[in-house]
Formats: structure tokens, C-alpha cells, sequence
């Protein structure tokens, strides 16, 4: 793991515990670290006085500092247990690995810990897991994800058949679902799908439950997945927790995947001899059929989705914020030597101290944020239309570069007149020895950067202007 991303990590984690009722353990699910880890974390942080209000503003650099003190040196690794050994010593009678790590830590007092002894075993072992039943609880996850299959809608223009994705979500004890099309699997049809899902069910869950699809996970990892930072973003504004399905663990998500079964039956199916010729179209009778699914009576149990929804999960679930999160996308760019960054072809400004570094983009409908290690550090009203607008703010160049961008004969004339008599009459004579205004500017602006340090120290030097 990245030291940038282990500060990005820190910072989720204190979020996280900002949201009541949240272990140490689904905390640490879904950042990717243990929950010793996250109680570790935020015992360092509570004795640094630092909350998830005060470390917002905080750039990486300074969450460090606060939590951890000042770098200090590297250790060497720790020495690992010889699994042939082991694996051989166990065979023997009376012989067990609290025994054997006991050996082990008497020759390695620096080796690793009993838990992590026993678990390397276990993975060369190749010991399986035991399946576990999960008990849903009311209202706390919301599981998500797209179906296999996709629908069909008629383009009424050219008569082409084009692909719906069909967005499915489950909520926690009930099984309730929420369905949606959309023509693209897309981020933002990902984004807006999660937005529509909270306001189906009128509150939010604690944790959202996705699969490793790359709307939402950018690296896919058992142990470690890396959020997709759109999603994260959209997670943070709804203060609800993201714990997303380990690879290749069906079982983490059983719920969402018998809904998506049950909907490709009485909902995709269903509909599969209509004939639609927008999306607004298939998403009505999608709804209608949504509905009438949702109140069949369960097989093996008493009510309905609907009924045990609003008597078990509806309640659980937290209230949805005043205002909707507003879809914006993210990028890392390196800002170019002219300390202006490039952004769907159209440029902005940065301070220039900030050139030839990696910065973080926000690209949202109006508006275009850059962020360096966490921290904003300039925004520019989104440009629209044709392409290489450039968006300039003055405060973001150098001294020069300024002087020069805001020359003119009656600023030049008058900055002269500021520093001393023969340095206007010099300028003077820059103008009057010029056909156009312009062939001079640069002659003044090199004059200002010279004398600048000079006039700061109240220095003249007349006879050298003659």
C-alpha cells in the first residue's frame, strides 16, 4: 500500500466512526485493515485530539504528523516461519503450532505473532473455510449490483435494437428490491442508479454491499479492494459505509444474487414479448412489475418484501440528507510547466508552485476542483463548447509573469514615476524610441524584475540609468 493511500485510508477510517453504531470491524472492512488497526487509529487520534471534523481540511502530511509523529526509520522485516518444518513437525505425535511458534519465537524474538503463525499455516495448508450462515440485519446493508442479462429498446428513428443494463439493489432483512435500466454501465448511470435506490426506499442503510465492478472498485483484492474515488466521494456525502464483496466469494453477496435471479424471472422475463421504445417507457412497466413483485408472499415465510420492509428495515435505516450527492468525476493529471492543467481538452490555472506535480481533479457539472494531498487548492467555472478555452487566474502566477500580462504604457509610466525620477525618464524613453506600444512592453517588464530587489532595499543607482 502507497503512503499517499494509506493517509486517504486514515482519513475514511475517522469518517466512518463518525457514523453511529459502526464497529471496529466494518470499519475496517471497508477500508481494507483489521479492526486492532482501526481501534489503533483511533486511539492515536483521539490522544492527538483530531476528529473526522478537524482532519477534513487536514492535507496528508498533516494527518501523519498528528497521528503517527515524525517518520521514523525503517524496520527489517520480520523472519518467517519455515512452513515445510512445520508442516513436517505437526505430523509427530504430541506436537501442535502453540508449541511450535513457542520454538519459533525463542529463535526469532522479532518473528511474527501466534494469529498470524497459525493463519501463514493455514494458507499453505490449504485449509478451507466452513460455510457460514448469515444473519441480515434489519436495514443495515444494501446490496447492489447489475444483472447478467440485459433488455432490449427499440431506437423509434433507425428501429435499432439497443442494450438496457438493469440495475438491481436489496435491502437488508427483506430482500426488498429496487430495479432500474439504464442504457450504459457506465459511472454515472452506477451513481445515479445508488441515488434513485435511496430515494426508493426513503433512508439509508449503514454499509452498501457492491461487487468488484469497476464503477465501484477500482482494484479488485480479497483482503485490500481500492474504491472507485467517484464512489467514495458519493458514500461520504450520504455518511453510509462501503464493504464491497471479496473476489470470487458468492456467498458475500447471496442476497443481491437471488434477487437478480428473482428479477430476471418475474420482471425481465415477464416482459420479454413488450416491445419498448424508450427507456422512460421500460422503466414504468419495470416499476409496475417491481411492484407487484415485491408484494407476492414469500415461499418459507409469513408477509411479503413489502410488508416485512416497512415493519423491519424501513425503521433501521437513517434518513436521507436534505440535498442529493452531485454526480462529479475524478482524475490525476500532471500540471505542465505553464502551471495550467488539462481538462477534457480545455485548460485552467493552478498556482504555479504547484507545476509539473500531480494534482486531483473534480470534474462536476459547473464547476472544476483541483486538490493536492487532499486539500482544494483553486476551482474554475467548467468551461462549455469549443475546446482549448483557457481559465487564467492572476494570483496563480509568478511575479514576472504578471507584471508582464498586466504592462501598459500608463502602468509602466506610473510604476516608474513610484521607484524614482530616472527610472521614468528611462521608461520614458523606452516608449518614445518604439512605433507600437507593445515593442516596449517587454524592455519595461525586464527593467521591473531587475529593480525589484533594488527598490526593496531602497537603493539608487542613477547614474548607471543614463
Amino acid at each position: 500500500m502507497s503512503r499517499r493511500s494509506k493517509m486517504s485510508k486514515i482519513k475514511e477510517i475517522l469518517r466512518l466512526n463518525s457514523i453511529e453504531n459502526l464497529s471496529f470491524n466494518a470499519i475496517g472492512k471497508s477500508v481494507g485493515c483489521s479492526h486492532n488497526t482501526v481501534k489503533d487509529i483511533l486511539r492515536r487520534a483521539d490522544a492527538a485530539g483530531l476528529n473526522w471534523q478537524t482532519a477534513e481540511s487536514l492535507s496528508d502530511d498533516e494527518i501523519e504528523l498528528r497521528i503517527y509523529g515524525e517518520k521514523k526509520a525503517t524496520t527489517a522485516p520480520r523472519p518467517e516461519p519455515n512452513m515445510e518444518y512445520i508442516d513436517r513437525e505437526l505430523r509427530r505425535p504430541g506436537v501442535n503450532l502453540r508449541l511450535l511458534w513457542h520454538e519459533y519465537k525463542c529463535n526469532h524474538p522479532d518473528g511474527v505473532q501466534y494469529t498470524q503463525f497459525c493463519e501463514r499455516y493455514r494458507k499453505y495448508a490449504g485449509i478451507r473455510d466452513v460455510s457460514l450462515h448469515i444473519q441480515h440485519k434489519a436495514g443495515e446493508k444494501m446490496y447492489v449490483d447489475w444483472a447478467g442479462d440485459t433488455m432490449k429498446v427499440i431506437d423509434p428513428v433507425t428501429r435499432e435494437l439497443k442494450p438496457a443494463y438493469i440495475f438491481v439493489s436489496t435491502i437488508g432483512t427483506s430482500g426488498y428490491p429496487y430495479v432500474e435500466a439504464f442504457p450504459s454501465k457506465d459511472k454515472e448511470s452506477w451513481i445515479k442508479a445508488h441515488i434513485n435506490a435511496f430515494r426508493y426506499y426513503g433512508g439509508l442503510s449503514l454499509i452498501l454491499v457492491p461487487d468488484n465492478d469497476k464503477s465501484a472498485v477500482t482494484v479488485a483484492c480479497k483482503y485490500d479492494p481500492e474504491l472507485n474515488k467517484t464512489y467514495r466521494e458519493m458514500a461520504e456525502h450520504y455518511d453510509i459505509a462501503v464493504i464491497p464483496a471479496r473476489v470470487r466469494k458468492s456467498k458475500d453477496k447471496s442476497l443481491v444474487e437471488k434477487g437478480v435471479g428473482d428479477i430476471e424471472t418475474w420482471i425481465m422475463a415477464a416482459l420479454r414479448n413488450v416491445q419498448f421504445f424508450s427507456f422512460a417507457e421500460l422503466n414504468t412497466a419495470i416499476r409496475k412489475k417491481l411492484i407487484e413483485f415485491s408484494d407476492k408472499p414469500y415461499q418459507k415465510r409469513e408477509g411479503t418484501r413489502t410488508s416485512i420492509f416497512h415493519e423491519y428495515d424501513k425503521p433501521a435505516m437513517r434518513p436521507l440528507p436534505q440535498d442529493a450527492y452531485e454526480y462529479a468525476d475524478w482524475k490525476t493529471v500532471t500540471v505542465n510547466t505553464d502551471y495550467h492543467i488539462e481538462v477534457l481538452k480545455q485548460y485552467y490555472s493552478v498556482p504555479y508552485t504547484y507545476a509539473r506535480q500531480k494534482v486531483d481533479v473534480r470534474i462536476g457539472s459547473n464547476v472544476v476542483e483541483v486538490f493536492s494531498k487532499g486539500i482544494r487548492i483553486c476551482s474554475h467555472k467548467r468551461f462549455e463548447g469549443k475546446p482549448r478555452q483557457y481559465s487564467t487566474y492572476a494570483d496563480h502566477m509568478p511575479e514576472n509573469h504578471k507584471a508582464y500580462v498586466g504592462m501598459s504604457r500608463e502602468y509602466a509610466l506610473q510604476w516608474a514615476k513610484e521607484t524614482g525620477e530616472n527610472i521614468y525618464l528611462l521608461v520614458e524613453k523606452i516608449f518614445g524610441r518604439v512605433k507600437v506600444e507593445q515593442q516596449a512592453y517587454r524592455s519595461c517588464m525586464v527593467l521591473c524584475v531587475l529593480l525589484k530587489p533594488m527598490v526593496l532595499k531602497k537603493l539608487k543607482r542613477p547614474a548607471a540609468l543614463h
